[in-house]
């Protein structure tokens, strides 16, 4: 499995524009093939922090995400809007266990 885990902030200003693109790619994606989990979430502590939280059952279906017209226009709006801070990592996940 692959986790993606991290964070988007934008200005104020740019929040329901950020908000809007975010929604809209959560849900084209959720459907893809390969796609356990998607979301955004909105941090408790700063408002203009999202959150990103994604698994995927491999590699390829990620690869293959990185490709629809979906992630190209969310990246593209994202680009516009000038993030003010943008830290993502990718974990390769070997086991989960229900705590």
């Amino acid at each position: 499995m692959i986790v993606i885990s991290g964070c988007f902030r934008f200005a104020p200003e740019n929040r329901a524009a950020a908000l809007a693109a975010a929604m809209a790619l959560a849900v084209e994606t959720r459907v893809e093939d390969g796609c356990i989990t998607y979301g955004f979430f909105a941090d408790v502590e700063d408002e203009n922090c999202f959150r990103i939280f994604k698994e995927w059952e491999s590699q390829v279906h990620l690869d293959a995400h990185f490709q629809t017209a979906h992630i190209t226009n969310f990246r593209e709006t994202v680009a516009a809007l000038r993030p003010l801070e943008r830290d993502i990592s990718r974990y390769v996940v070997a086991e989960v266990t229900k705590l």
